[in-house]
């Protein structure tokens, strides 16, 4: 099992950003062209967005190569003070019974934690953002090509909140 891998203090970056001002979350899918670029050396980032005000990810998915270095960028354009999000890669597929273990796991380890549990399958996560911070995360993506889940464990967010990342 993986655990932690790449989720050490020194790898969990927080900083105060503006807003796009894309509130209304009209659209979903994909990560864009612009969201997910190579910044060369082998390494890759990939920027996800909430769905306006709603506990959904604007991107619901996103593809990278096996075995590289990942910048995930979470940029919180929420505008509720209710909509604080995170952002918790895992090294399994994305399944309902492993995003509800981990999002019930995430609510027990609470706020001094990030809502981030001390659990196997979670491979990297980001802080949580208030509406118009921006947070990221660095981490290898997995050796083998598949599909891994990612989703929010900030209380009630996990059974709506979640999407997959494709290895490839």
């Amino acid at each position: 099992m993986v655990g932690f891998a790449g989720l050490g203090v020194g790898s969990l970056v927080s900083a105060c950003g503006g807003g796009s001002g894309d509130a209304d979350g009209s659209s979903s899918g994909s990560a864009s062209e612009s969201s997910a670029q190579s910044t060369g050396g082998g390494s890759q980032t990939v920027t996800l967005h909430p769905q306006g005000n709603q506990m959904k990810y604007k991107e619901t998915e996103f593809t990278v190569p096996a075995d590289t270095e990942i910048e995930l960028v979470f940029e919180n354009t929420a505008s509720s003070p209710s909509m604080q999000h995170n952002v918790l890669i895992m090294n399994e597929p994305p399944e309902q019974d492993i995003f509800k273990e981990v999002g019930q796991a995430g609510v027990q380890a609470g706020a001094s934690n990030e809502y981030v549990p001390d659990h196997s399958a979670v491979l990297a996560a980001t802080d949580i953002s208030k509406p118009g911070e921006t947070v990221s995360v660095t981490f290898t993506s997995p050796s083998e090509p598949g599909e891994y889940g990612y989703v929010c464990t900030y209380p009630g967010h996990w059974a709506t909140m979640q999407g997959t990342m494709i290895v490839e």
